[in-house]
């Protein structure tokens, strides 16, 4: 059971485009776990508000998935965040540079020509990517969701994309 503390009110911001999503999300997880599910569509966030009898694992669950719908990864995907197998990992590209034209060449390297190189990295390690403007999301089972992260920082040091293929084809051989 929750405490006291965390009984409260919290709140996911979403862009406006996330609307849709975030409408299905609600639909999906209200009332989970004796967690109430609420969209504000004039302020933007989705709104998850503990009942007495919700545990703490539980409330950070549904925070997990809000949070997942709100970087941009379908509903059903951020559902996958139920399973203790999943995880929801964020790398912040601001970190790595603050110019914006340095930021925009490592997106187009994580990304690739038509989307090849995400979607190489997708199918490989068996994860979900989502890539924002200042950040890419991975969503998948622990041990896929840490492979897929290095690969994408390796992307970052400025690693061929043979390479990078390789290390996680090395990583992933049964």
């Amino acid at each position: 059971m929750a405490s006291e503390y965390m009984r409260g009110t919290l709140l996911q911001p979403i862009d406006p485009k996330r609307l849709r999503a975030a409408r299905e999300f609600v639909k999906m997880a209200d009332g989970r776990y004796g967690i109430r599910v609420e969209l504000d569509e004039k302020e933007l966030y989705i709104k998850l508000t503990p009942g007495p009898d919700a545990a703490v694992d539980a409330i950070l669950k549904v925070r997990e998935m809000a949070k997942a719908v709100a970087l941009g990864f379908a509903p059903d995907q951020a559902m996958a965040l139920e399973s203790d197998e999943y995880v929801l990992t964020v790398i912040d590209l601001k970190e790595v540079t603050d110019k914006p034209n340095h930021l925009r060449r490592i997106k187009g390297r994580i990304i690739g020509e038509d989307g090849r190189a995400k979607k190489t990295i997708e199918n490989l390690t068996q994860v979900a990517m989502v890539i924002g403007d200042t950040y890419v999301a991975i969503l998948g089972k622990l041990e896929d969701v840490e492979i897929a992260r290095r690969a994408v920082e390796m992307l970052i040091e400025g690693k061929k994309h043979g390479t990078v293929y390789k290390f996680i084809q090395s990583l992933k051989r049964p």
